[in-house]
């Protein structure tokens, strides 16, 4: 039985995304697994508050990676 924890900073994510990211992570560790155990696979979403993540020494916030944050996926639209 698979636990998977995701951490993402709070309101990053989109309820799209997040589901999405949801979905893909299941599948992968179906796959990983080689059982279907999709009942049985947990994916934990922890949004970490605003300027509660460091980096390299350095406390950082949204600002410096929400460029890196594909658009949503719309539609049934799935990107990388």
């Amino acid at each position: 039985m698979p636990v998977i924890h995701i951490y993402t900073p709070e309101g990053f994510l989109s309820s799209a995304r997040k589901k999405l990211m949801v979905e893909r992570v299941t599948k992968a560790a179906v796959d990983a697994e080689g059982l279907p155990t999709t009942d049985r696979t947990y994916v934990l979403v922890h949004e970490v508050p605003d300027g509660g993540w460091g980096w390299q020494g350095n406390v950082i916030d949204q600002t410096a990676f929400r460029h890196l944050l594909p658009s949503d996926p719309s539609d049934g639209e799935v990107s990388p």
